[in-house]
């Protein structure tokens, strides 16, 4: 999920386990959780009938996973991975991405995005982003690019839209390709058209706290079928499909199990239930937390139709809140931590919007399942702590 708590410095025991039972104890103690996935019965009857099946790997319920994603998204083709990540190697690899090049990205991002650039053996070059979209915008690629720049992986964050037109005409001026994560983005159109529509290749991540789920899970989708088909090998193993022993390519497996498409097919059937329901919260978020001065509740882009990933404000000091309402069981979490920053990459540039988009940042819980009863809590919440608690 986006972000942390920020209470936390990833100081203490080198032992993984102590990390993880300190993460399940205070996710435990949630009353209101930063995000839940929802399921029912029809996941339940596509599981049983995988099952009864007796195929686990990729077979119809993928098949129609990436069909209906194709046509939801504006694309010619579709193909489904194991996660975002993966999905994002092999299309880079595809393109011929590797050694030497540089791809410019995000440094207010998930790690997936400048680690799947190096994993491909090129250098993530990281960008400011624009206050308003949260995004790269042309300014910030521009004053990053370099001779090497091969390519620019463009993030649709928490859902948003970019100045999508001058980005691929910036693109194409200087022959780079463009990368788009649209992982949180599942439905969110600009001027529109469907956001996964833009860029060499798009992606989207169905992990727990995206719009629709498959517990984790990723789909590439293009237009060009030779870039497919070179997709598709990276995904094989490097070779052209299943039964196929001619080994063309050092790739991967990165197949989805047709458990995860059975799951995801289901959601499917109740997407406009889903984006419904998060816009109702972004709608009810704005009206009860109006009128607090230190609280600003993000706007998204006016010029698109977006389906929000996330209820973000912005306040003063986003730990100290976040302190706040995790002390009261609500579960919040910190915007992305810049990855220029992170021990990983240790760059030493300085990127005023993200670092500043950060310490004042707060991911509110924004699941479809929220009650009316959750999201009054919750702002009231916040406002009893700028009217009382807070007098910073």
């Amino acid at each position: 999920m986006s972000g942390g708590t920020g209470l936390d410095k990833g100081k203490g025991s080198t032992d993984h386990t102590d990390y993880y039972k300190a993460y399940i104890a205070r996710i435990g103690k949630e009353k209101i959780p930063c995000y839940e996935p929802t399921l029912g019965d029809q996941e339940l009857e596509f599981l049983s009938d995988v099952i009864r099946r007796n195929w686990l790997s990729e077979s119809k319920y993928v098949r129609e996973f990436e069909s209906r994603l194709a046509k939801l998204c504006q694309r010619k083709f579709a193909m489904a991975f194991f996660n975002c990540t993966s999905a994002m190697i092999a299309g880079m690899k595809a393109l011929g991405i590797g050694q030497c090049d540089e791809v410019i990205v995000p440094s207010f991002s998930h790690p997936a995005d400048p680690n799947s650039i190096a994993a491909i053996g090129a250098t993530p070059i990281f960008a400011d982003v624009d206050e308003k979209t949260l995004c790269l915008s042309v300014d910030t690629i521009d004053a990053v690019k370099t001779s090497k720049t091969k390519g620019i992986l463009l993030v649709s964050l928490y859902g948003n839209a970019p100045e999508m037109t001058s980005i691929v005409n910036y693109a194409k001026e200087n022959n780079l390709f463009l990368i788009h994560d649209c992982a949180a983005a599942f439905c969110s159109m600009y001027k529109g058209n469907p956001l996964t529509a833009y860029g060499d290749f798009s992606t989207l991540s169905f992990f727990v706290d995206k719009t629709i789920t498959t517990g984790e899970g990723g789909m590439l989708l293009a237009d060009d079928l030779n870039f497919i088909n070179e997709c598709n090998m990276y995904k094989h193993d490097g070779r052209r499909e299943r039964g196929v022993d001619f080994i063309e390519r050092r790739g991967y497996n990165f197949r989805m199990t047709e458990l995860q498409a059975a799951v995801g097919v289901a959601q499917l059937d109740r997407l406009e239930h889903f984006i419904t329901r998060k816009k109702e919260a972004l709608k009810e978020y704005k009206k009860k937390l109006s009128g607090i001065p230190k609280v600003n509740v993000f706007k998204f882009s006016s010029e698109s139709e977006i389906v929000p990933h996330r209820v973000l404000i912005f306040v003063p000091d986003a730990m100290r809140l976040i302190a706040h309402l995790t002390s009261l069981g609500i579960g919040v979490r910190t915007t992305f931590m810049p990855m220029h920053s992170q021990p990983c990459y240790n760059v030493k540039n300085v990127f005023p919007v993200t670092e500043k988009l950060y310490t004042t940042g707060v991911c509110l819980p924004s699941a479809p399942t929220l009650t009316q009863a959750d999201i009054d809590f919750i702002c009231s919440s916040i406002r009893e702590f700028y009217e009382k608690g807070d007098k910073k």
